[in-house]
C-alpha cells in the first residue's frame, strides 16, 4: 500500500501555525478591550473564528492574505 505524499510543504504547515498563532492573539486583545463586555465583540469573535475556518490551509496565497490582514487590521478594529 503507497501513500500519497502530503499537499503541505514543511513552510506551509510553518505558515498556517503562524495564521492560527495571530488569530489567537487578536482573538485574545478583543477579549482584553475595554470592550469586552459589549456584545458586539463576541460577534466579532465569531467572525473571526469563522473566518479562519474557512482559509484554505493548503493554498499559500489565501493564508498569507490572510495572515496580513489580521496584521493590518489588528484586534481592536476587527
Amino acid at each position: 500500500m503507497s501513500q500519497r505524499p502530503s499537499q503541505w510543504r514543511v513552510n506551509d504547515a510553518v505558515l498556517y501555525e503562524a495564521l492560527r498563532d495571530e488569530a489567537r492573539v487578536a482573538i485574545a486583545g478583543l477579549l482584553a478591550s475595554s470592550e469586552a463586555h459589549d456584545a458586539s465583540v463576541a460577534i466579532r469573535i465569531a467572525q473571526a473564528r469563522s473566518e479562519l475556518y474557512n482559509v484554505n490551509g493548503f493554498d499559500r496565497d489565501e493564508v498569507v492574505a490572510k495572515l496580513n490582514a489580521i496584521h493590518n487590521v489588528g484586534p481592536a478594529s476587527g
